[in-house]
């Protein structure tokens, strides 16, 4: 008996904490909100280095330099919006 309770009340620990932890939609809102305050798509798509980047990421593929920048562009705020970038462009040139 005192070990399922006390395995109950671990597992109720546990999982209140990683709840605490998780992030929610009003947090990823408010942090994209943010990157778009910052950055506007056109400077955005004229930055060099994310230019450079995203070329490495696609050209190289699966290599070793390809895959260096494709953890910039992921890790980065800047790559992140860049990434944003592109994909508004494209859905406003597609449609």
């Amino acid at each position: 008996m005192k070990k399922s309770l006390i395995l109950l009340s671990t597992i109720t620990f546990s999982v209140s904490v990683l709840a605490g932890n998780a992030p929610n939609d009003k947090d990823m809102n408010h942090i994209d909100n943010q990157i778009k305050e910052k950055h506007s798509a056109k400077n955005i798509l004229q930055n060099r280095d994310m230019q450079r980047l995203h070329r490495d990421m696609t050209l190289s593929g699966m290599s070793e330099p390809g895959m260096e920048a494709r953890l910039k562009m992921m890790t980065t705020e800047e790559g992140r919006a860049y990434h944003k970038a592109l994909e508004k462009r494209q859905k406003n040139t597609a449609g």
